[in-house]
């Protein structure tokens, strides 16, 4: 991971979802609010959205925080969800939602009055409420991760799989994939996202980083980075050890 994240840089973190250019906006509002320290979170969130209106399309996996102790952190599925949104949308949605900002205050950010915020906020919200969310507490998650590594078909019969390039509903698509994951040689628990994961290491580096979310103790989605490079962003190597 980045190390923990002060005030401002996980205000834009959630915002943009990428640790690179939340520290560009936090840098860039910081000079424009030089002498005026109260404008700092408005200018953030200013800055967040332009960069996310001019933002190329086409997707890209997020960076969640890994760590090897719980974390509180936006969960991987949760930012992949924000990623789909506009940029609109995921404003609205990360200031009243996550940091209960009024529409007041959210509307002139996003050049709208207070009831079109509210129905802005009101379509992101009903997009990320529909993505799958445990049920049970980190431990209760890691049972059945700990189970799926050991060979066991915990997949959900509705189980999605998401990656850089491969987007996958059903048992009998993800199957396949997901027993690629239990044949790898050595995968190391983590917490992805404050969500119960894994780190896959090949020759001593960590190559691939995979969040599990888990109902009814079944997996109900799997996100998964498989990039290297973007992995070894996310993950720091001590000792022969990820994170």
């Amino acid at each position: 991971m980045t190390g923990e994240l002060d005030q401002q840089n996980r205000l834009a973190y959630r915002l943009l979802g990428r640790f690179a250019e939340a520290a560009d906006a936090v840098r860039e509002a910081r000079r424009k609010t030089e002498g005026e320290p109260g404008w700092l979170d408005t200018v953030i969130a200013r800055v967040s959205l332009t960069m996310l209106r001019a933002r190329h399309k086409g997707f890209q996996m997020p960076d969640p925080v890994v760590s090897r102790e719980p974390n509180d952190e936006v969960g991987l599925g949760v930012l992949t969800a924000l990623d789909a949104l506009t940029p609109d949308e995921r404003v609205a949605y990360v200031l009243h939602d996550i940091y209960q900002e009024p529409f007041e205050q959210v509307a002139p950010l996003i050049g709208r009055t207070p009831i079109g915020a509210v129905q802005v906020e009101a379509r992101a919200r009903q997009r990320v409420s529909n993505r799958p969310v445990s049920d049970v507490d980190l431990a209760g998650q890691r049972e059945v991760v700990d189970a799926f590594v050991a060979g066991e078909n915990v997949l959900d019969a509705d189980v999605t799989l998401r990656s850089e390039d491969i987007w996958l509903r059903g048992q009998g698509m993800v199957a396949s994939k997901a027993a690629v994951l239990q044949a790898a040689p050595c995968m190391e628990p983590a917490v992805v996202g404050g969500e119960a994961g894994l780190v896959s290491i090949t020759d001593g580096k960590p190559v691939a980083l995979v969040a599990f979310t888990v109902r009814e103790r079944k997996i109900v989605a799997i996100h998964a980075i498989t990039d290297r490079e973007h992995v070894a962003r996310l993950t720091h190597h001590r000792g022969g050890h990820p994170v």
